[in-house]
């Protein structure tokens, strides 16, 4: 059997779900202080190690860096099922299913 390799990179949509309540998540917080890190960061480098595109959105230069600094830590395989288990299905913004899909 012969598999198919498409090579689709698969983006974050609003990895920091836009400054809302995520990053106050107390499993965040506490991965994030065991790497000594901001949860933003945390949500990031689950990202990255995910293979997924990510593109945190910030006009604030220190921001900015923070959110380039992910690449001197990883999550183990136990603090990546921490943060899986906090998806609950829901949405910040549009459903990217059917964003752009004409009736």
């Amino acid at each position: 059997m012969q598999t198919l390799t498409l090579n689709i990179a698969t983006g974050a949509w609003s990895p920091l779900a836009q400054g809302g309540t995520l990053l106050d998540e107390p499993t965040l917080r506490h991965i994030a202080q065991q790497h000594g890190k901001t949860p933003a960061q945390v949500v990031i480098r689950r990202h990255l190690q995910l293979g997924h595109v990510v593109t945190p959105r910030s006009m604030n230069p220190a921001r900015i860096t923070e959110n380039i600094a992910v690449f001197d830590f990883r999550l183990s395989h136990e603090e990546m099922r921490a943060i899986d288990a906090l998806d609950n299905g829901g949405r910040i913004g549009p459903d990217p299913d059917t964003f752009n899909r004409r009736s």
